[in-house]
């Protein structure tokens, strides 16, 4: 009897510790993949590529992307009518339609999620945010939510081929159900790109100047 009961503490201890075990290589290996890819992105200075948006109601739009480090940001699109611009420099991200009258939206960049795009140096494991990685495939998507959000839903979904590590779109979700998804081709990394693309005053005033003509 007292053989039997060695043997059964024996057996639950062992479960025990490989289930610590198991757990603590899990929670390393996503934390591994974690700084990998934080050090993937922080290692982008700039950023070109073309784009198919996908908007929460199934609408598609072609365009191209430009961003620069830090905190500069050029979407534009190439439908038939390229009348929409997203534009950020200088900690200001503006949102331009030459299809209307209406005024320019404008919101500090640093309060929307294309922050964790265009910042300089990025912390996946900064406090205030939570990170969560999950894979499919050769697909690894990062999901980054902030504690406190500023803007919107406070979250976005990078997308990356896995190997090697390579950034291939995001989601910016609305809520649980809606998001707008954007596909990256053709992306180049590290060249060099003028900044007057991403000046938001030249652009503001080329809009007004439109309107008032």
């Amino acid at each position: 009897m007292f053989f039997l009961n060695h043997l059964i503490k024996y057996f639950f201890l062992s479960i025990s510790i490989a289930f610590f075990l198991f757990n603590n290589q899990s929670f390393g290996s996503e934390a591994n993949q974690i700084e990998k890819i934080e050090d993937y992105l922080n290692g982008i200075q700039s950023l070109e590529a073309d784009i198919l948006q996908t908007d929460p109601y199934g609408t598609q739009k072609l365009g191209i992307i430009k961003l620069k480090k830090p905190g500069k940001l050029r979407i534009e699109y190439k439908n038939q009518k390229a009348d929409h611009l997203i534009l950020a420099s200088h900690g200001i991200l503006a949102i331009i339609d030459y299809g209307s009258n209406a005024e320019p939206l404008r919101y500090p960049i640093n309060k929307t999620p294309l922050k964790y795009l265009s910042n300089n140096e990025l912390d996946l494991l900064d406090p205030l945010i939570s990170s969560r990685i999950s894979t499919l495939e050769n697909q690894i998507s990062l999901e980054i939510t902030e504690i406190d959000k500023d803007f919107g839903s406070g979250r976005i979904i990078l997308k990356f081929a896995a190997d090697p590590i390579s950034i291939i779109g995001w989601d910016i979700p609305l809520n649980d159900k809606q998001k707008t998804e954007i596909k990256l081709k053709n992306l180049r990394l590290n060249s060099d790109i003028k900044d007057d693309l991403f000046y938001v005053s030249a652009e503001l005033m080329k809009f007004y100047n439109k309107i008032n003509e």
